[in-house]
């Protein structure tokens, strides 16, 4: 996707893409450097960036992790489907998950043919699309607009054409950043809330994520 900048604007650095994950940077940095999971592109100075679609890749890689697929098998499988399908391995109804392995359709919509991605088996029943149910289509069938589920149920998003892919209260239009500013200067809930066209409970929930990630 050479002129597509879902692939190609350098948006996050690993740290703060890790913030909103709410995992650790030295994960995330691990499966950008040592297991090749994640799209990067340059960034300023030596440090290269995520675009939009790596944080996609991202938080599906930290679903499958907390529905316990193995790294090896997340590693392997994932390898594969980047081999065949390249910048499209995320178009809707191509990737899910056993529970166990990735799963690959080459089949297309309309004919669905699942296979275990890391050694091309296929017949797999029980297909979960563990991780994908975040994620919002665009008209060309590829992701447009992510719901970062480390929030919880409050409706946090990344979207590139929206505050240059930094993520927003979806009901609001409030940056994260901006709430956690008013936060560490030392307003109170209710009134960064106020501020914000927040309720005190997306407010909350956007600290909580941040605290429990720095503790």
């Amino acid at each position: 996707m050479v002129d597509d900048p879902r692939f190609t604007m350098p948006l996050y650095t690993l740290p703060l893409a890790a913030s909103h994950l709410a995992m650790p940077a030295s994960t995330l940095g691990s499966w950008a450097r040592k297991s090749n999971l994640l799209t990067m592109v340059p960034g300023e100075g030596r440090e290269p960036r995520l675009p939009f679609i790596g944080l996609v890749e991202a938080q599906l890689y930290r679903e499958l992790r907390k529905a316990k697929l193995s790294m090896q098998a997340i590693t392997a499988g994932m390898a594969v489907v980047r081999r065949e399908l390249g910048d499209r391995m995320l178009e809707r109804g191509v990737l899910a998950t056993d529970g166990r392995e990735i799963l690959m359709n080459l089949g297309g919509q309309e004919r669905a043919e699942w296979e275990r991605a890391r050694d091309r088996q296929g017949g797999l029943p029980e297909v979960i699309e563990i991780g994908l149910k975040p994620i919002i289509y665009m008209g060309d069938d590829l992701p447009g607009r992510l719901r970062l589920t480390a929030y919880g149920d409050t409706p946090v998003i990344a979207d590139p054409l929206y505050s240059f892919g930094q993520p927003i209260v979806e009901t609001s239009g409030a940056r994260v950043e901006d709430v956690l500013s008013l936060f560490k200067a030392g307003e109170k809930l209710s009134i960064v809330a106020d501020e914000m066209g927040l309720g005190e409970d997306d407010v909350e929930s956007i600290v909580r994520t941040h605290l429990t990630l720095a503790a």
